[in-house]
């Protein structure tokens, strides 16, 4: 398996006129030009508050805002698309994010970084980045088989901000979760940073990703790659982002049910539950970073 940082949800930042196409999106690819998806119309995610300690934040608001976007992707809020994305919440103690065949949504609150298996630190992530999510998937057909989001609890301070009540210092977490969902299903950033070192992505028409920072339109998107504190405008999905889920995952060729003859059949499984066969970890591919940086509590 191979782990490699692609981007991190960031801060505002100067407005480009490089404008997108209408309804334009971007995927998770593999090396051989595959976009990610799902093979399965409804994704468990299992949400972990146990390590949220901020006192800005009541139980039901960690729920409330994982499930809230949770449904900006789904098809109760879509009727283009066949996919459910759906939040359990457990007691248990707070797993390490792993390709284990569990969607997972953790806080981190001690530290910043990705976990090894034994619980310790490996590699420091970002101060900058609100949260980062972890995709696992085929590396030939590009079908996922895990995805884990983490939240920085320890840099910034979150919230269940009102959008009408007026500029707010903390982090909206469902803001944020709206995004990282989006990486979850396998949507890219609608804008291209080029001091990753990575290739210029291409959209859904083909057409070049904008660089960032990018037009108002592109900004306006859930899964452009910055966010400001009180900012909430993340929590509804823009015309590009729906087109991404719809586009993907279309109401009118929703995938066979288990069992059946179709592609979504059982295959073997490896080590921890993980896949059998070759797979690609895309780490930090919903690192979204703020604009403004908070001071480290």
């Amino acid at each position: 398996m191979k782990r490699f940082a692609s981007g991190v949800l960031l801060a505002a930042a100067a407005t480009s006129s490089m404008a997108s196409p209408a309804s334009a999106y971007v995927r998770y690819k593999t090396t051989g030009g595959k976009g990610f998806f799902w093979a399965k119309a409804t994704l468990p995610i299992t949400e972990y508050p146990n390590d949220f300690v901020q006192p800005t934040m009541t139980s039901d608001q960690l729920i409330a805002a994982a499930t809230g976007a949770a449904a900006a992707w789904s098809s109760q809020v879509n009727p283009c698309t066949y996919l459910d994305l759906v939040v359990s919440v457990s007691a248990d103690p707070t797993p390490v994010p792993a390709n284990d065949g569990r969607n997972t949504l953790i806080f981190h609150s001690a530290n910043w970084c990705q976990l090894a298996s034994n619980g310790t630190c490996e590699i420091d992530y970002a101060p900058a980045a609100l949260a980062v999510t972890t995709d696992t998937a085929n590396r030939d057909s590009g079908q996922i088989y895990d995805s884990d989001i983490e939240i920085n609890a320890l840099d910034y301070t979150w919230a269940d901000v009102d959008p009408d009540g007026g500029p707010n210092p903390n982090m909206d977490l469902q803001n944020a979760l709206t995004h990282e969902m989006g990486h979850l299903i396998g949507l890219d950033h609608t804008c291209y940073d080029p001091s990753t070192g990575a290739p210029q992505p291409y959209d859904n028409a083909g057409q070049p990703v904008p660089v960032c920072p990018a037009s108002p339109e592109v900004q306006a998107t859930t899964m452009y790659p910055s966010a400001d504190p009180g900012d909430t405008q993340k929590r509804t999905l823009a015309p590009d982002d729906q087109a991404g889920v719809c586009g993907v995952y279309p109401v009118d060729d929703p995938p066979a049910p288990p069992g059946s003859d179709g592609c979504a059949c059982a295959v073997a499984s490896g080590p921890l539950g993980g896949p059998a066969w070759p797979a690609l970890a895309v780490l930090g591919a919903g690192a979204i970073l703020a604009r403004t940086r908070r001071q480290r509590r």
